[in-house]
């Protein structure tokens, strides 16, 4: 009861909030996975067209809706002009007024992807879904529904991608179960990814993402906010815990964007689950010993920074970096326990293709030191000694795919028809889990693993719907026993639009 009056109390005063603001009218929100869409309006950001924050899905239609009417974009060569088209025409039937639209498809696969990045990879070995949008005028309705034969988590019909959103003023309230990702990565985020299946939860989240007016703060550019409460009703040593978290993304310069994201697992049976203990939570106050008691911790927090630069003068090209912490530093607040993914991009076209190419590299086992240059410290990524199942939810790490004390490569890319038919390509080496000591917990093996992982996926839109089927192929030594496997694998997916 008392964590229920905490839920009701924190949505009453974000209500209070945003009820301060004038109107405006609900806008849907595209969630992580469309590689194809992320690749439209990466381009259009990197070549000038737009100046919005796109490092932090689900993003917000109307705010590149907004973004492209008020361009002053002259003539574009053909790949950019091809892309503003795309996105036109997405957001022509996305934001269509009082407007209802169905959706529905299925997928076959011979075994779903162990690791799972931004794209949308079916996650059972047959699926059948459906989907239900209409739009209003401060109304917005996401009805989604999938059947998974034989999911790992063994749950067979899943809500996924379904929300209610409300508009009021420039933000969206919206409740239901939605995909997150934080971070420029491509191949994975350090903090919050769609590797997991998503939690039920509230979030509000700034609709556009104008600067301010004020010449304080006006610096500060494009921006927007976003924050959400999810109750992890899974199978964990502590039940029913919260996972909150908060993400602000921002433009001072054109090409340059940086993103301050934290999220904290607190709450649950047996834990303390009130206001004081939220307000703990926000200013810090959870390094036990330190400057908190062992008894009152009120979480698990992971925070830090992401910046993504595209560099000047027209090269076509982008570096970006995600620093996230994993807890607090002995002596103090400060955060420690560092995970790194460095990253970067380059684009154009290869005989008619638009194309983006990106070769990432990521760390999740943790370093101390003020940048986690320091010391290493296993065993500690996605790990809490109080929520001892984890940064995980449904067997998966909320993280990067991975999960803890992993190092991966990953080089890929995307490239675009100008009929808008899409490929990806993949190829990455992964040293999974190597701190050494054995870890149930971790996701993907208990010991180390050497894994050599490649794939390759075609997208392509008929009269007759959307087809999606892609092959890989996978290679494992596992350390500990010497021995190797290797597994090849396909899948299917068909959906009407």
């Amino acid at each position: 009861m008392v964590r229920a009056n905490t839920i009701r109390r924190a949505v009453a005063v974000v209500l209070l909030f945003v009820a301060t603001v004038g109107p405006v009218r609900a806008e849907p929100l595209a969630a992580p996975g469309d590689l194809r869409l992320r690749h439209d309006l990466q381009l259009l950001n990197d070549v000038g067209v737009t100046n919005i924050p796109l490092t932090a899905w689900p993003v917000s239609l109307g705010d590149v809706n907004h973004a492209l009417d008020t361009s002053d974009a002259a003539e574009l060569r053909p790949e950019v002009a091809e892309a503003m088209e795309r996105v036109r025409q997405r957001l022509a039937w996305e934001l269509a007024p009082n407007s209802a639209d169905l959706v529905f498809g299925a997928s076959v696969s011979s075994d779903a992807r162990v690791i799972r990045s931004f794209e949308n990879t079916p996650r059972a070995d047959a699926e059948a879904y459906g989907r239900l949008t209409w739009i209003g005028n401060r109304l917005t309705l996401n009805l989604s529904a999938t059947y998974a034969n034989d999911p790992i988590d063994g749950d067979e019909v899943r809500p996924d991608g379904s929300y209610v959103g409300v508009a009021v003023g420039n933000w969206m309230l919206t409740a239901g179960w939605q995909d997150r990702w934080y971070g420029p990565g491509r191949d994975g985020s350090l903090i919050l990814g769609s590797n997991a299946r998503p939690a039920p939860g509230v979030m509000l989240k700034r609709n556009l993402s104008t600067p301010f007016e004020s010449r304080w703060l006006s610096w500060i550019g494009p921006w927007t906010l976003s924050t959400f409460m999810s109750r992890l009703d899974d199978e964990r040593d502590v039940k029913d815990a919260l996972l909150f978290g908060i993400r602000g993304s921002f433009r001072p310069l054109k090409g340059l964007e940086i993103g301050l994201s934290r999220t904290a697992q607190w709450c649950g049976d047996d834990r303390p689950c009130d206001l004081s203990t939220f307000g703990d939570l926000l200013l810090g106050r959870d390094n036990r010993g330190v400057n908190v008691d062992a008894e009152d911790e009120p979480g698990n927090q992971l925070g830090g920074i992401d910046i993504r630069w595209s560099l000047p003068r027209g090269v076509p090209a982008a570096l970006y970096m995600q620093w996230i912490g994993e807890d607090g530093r002995p002596n103090g607040g400060l955060v420690g326990s560092w995970m790194r993914q460095l990253g970067v991009e380059y684009w154009g076209t290869i005989a008619g293709l638009s194309h983006r190419t990106h070769l990432e590299v990521s760390d999740t086992q943790t370093r101390e030191g003020g940048f986690g240059f320091s010391d290493e410290k296993p065993n500690t990524a996605y790990e809490n000694s109080i929520y001892r199942t984890g940064y995980r939810y449904k067997q998966r790490v909320m993280g990067h795919p991975t999960d803890g004390d992993s190092l991966s490569y990953s080089l890929g890319s995307t490239l675009v028809q100008s009929a808008g038919h899409t490929w990806n390509v993949t190829l990455r080496y992964m040293e999974i889990n190597r701190a050494g000591s054995p870890n149930d917990r971790h996701t993907l093996s208990a010991t180390p693993q050497d894994r050599i992982d490649a794939q390759i996926s075609h997208e392509r839109e008929t009269r007759f719907g959307r087809f999606y089927l892609g092959v890989g192929y996978s290679a494992i030594d596992d350390v500990a026993s010497g021995v190797s496997d290797s597994d090849f694998n396909a899948f299917f997916r068909w959906t009407s639009r």
